[in-house]
């Protein structure tokens, strides 16, 4: 697969083409291909910079933005609640493991060992904000 063009790069193909350079003479200098040099010009016009598109592909995430408030606000309330309780009372629909990671990495919450009743493995989250 061929790399992509540099910002720069974009910048000069178009600057050379608005400066009359025809794509023919362009695509002689070995710079870019016929097809790379239109959809440069194409993308210009389009979107008004050289800047290439951001991808948009892959999987969208299952929770929404609303999701992660209530979780982050029902941990707040009871920060004794467990993966299972917090995934059966938000009527969540993600597995144990997902939801731990989305406490842990987008909320940057963290469990933390609840000392006050030893022998026991309950959690308690906690901010790192």
């Amino acid at each position: 697969m061929p790399v992509p063009l540099s910002l720069d790069l974009r910048n000069r193909i178009l600057r050379a083409y608005k400066s009359g350079v025809s794509v023919k003479e362009l695509m002689g200098n070995k710079i870019a291909s016929q097809s790379a040099i239109y959809k440069l010009i194409k993308l210009e016009k389009e979107t008004g910079s050289a800047e290439p598109r951001k991808n948009k592909n892959g999987r969208k995430p299952i929770l929404t933005n609303e999701d992660l408030e209530r979780i982050k606000i029902k941990i707040n309330e009871n920060s004794d609640i467990t993966l299972d309780e917090l995934r059966d009372e938000l009527k969540l629909p993600v597995c144990k493991s997902a939801l731990c990671n989305i406490i842990n990495y987008k909320l940057n919450l963290k469990r933390k060992k609840d000392t006050s009743s030893k022998g026991t493995k309950s959690f308690r989250c906690s901010s790192t904000s």
